[in-house]
């Protein structure tokens, strides 16, 4: 009897140890994406958002997508008509981001720079917001590539590359660049 015990002890102190290790080694979504993805909630509060780990379950959230590497990465952002109004924060720490899809809101202010930042990005829509000045030529150099699909359009948009000599002024001004479907 008093090895059954001590075997039966040895056994759950073995299946504690076991459950310690898988609760360690469970990989959570990166930091630099979770920190990013707090500061565009922080800055558009109307965002879906719930706490917890954004790539893995029960609390994914409808509009990110995330790669299913051990450690995940948010690969897309789909914020397309999410109510968003404002100027976008640098969310650059998002390094794996393929897919950053900003249409159809009121975003507002200088174009955002870091945007050209994605070594990743094969989709850029900025369709339908207000957004004006100069746009990273790098972009263009992409899109003309076939590396990447670049929207530009909409009345609210006032852009031109850098490398242009004047910016439009006008607020109907439209850019559109495809790359990859």
């Amino acid at each position: 009897m008093k090895n059954t015990k001590v075997n039966l002890i040895h056994f759950l102190s073995a299946l504690s140890f076991s459950s310690l290790l898988l609760t360690i080694s469970a990989q959570l979504t990166d930091s630099s994406d979770v920190t990013a993805l707090g500061l565009l909630q922080a800055t558009f509060p109307l965002l879906a958002f719930s706490s917890g780990d954004p790539c893995l379950p029960p609390t994914t959230y409808t509009w990110v997508k995330c790669s299913s590497d051990a450690i995940p990465r948010v690969t897309a952002l789909n914020l397309g008509t999410a109510l968003l109004t404002g100027s976008l924060p640098d969310f650059s720490a998002m390094d794996a981001l393929e897919i950053i899809d900003l249409s159809n809101n009121v975003l507002q202010g200088d174009f955002p720079d870091f945007l050209a930042n994605f070594p990743k990005l094969k989709v850029l829509n900025l369709a339908n917001n207000y957004l004006s000045g100069t746009v990273p030529t790098s972009l263009r150099d992409k899109s003309q590539a076939n590396t990447l699909k670049l929207t530009l359009t909409g009345e609210g948009m006032a852009l031109c590359f850098s490398d242009d000599y004047t910016c439009a002024t006008e607020t109907n001004q439209e850019q559109e660049h495809r790359g990859p479907e």
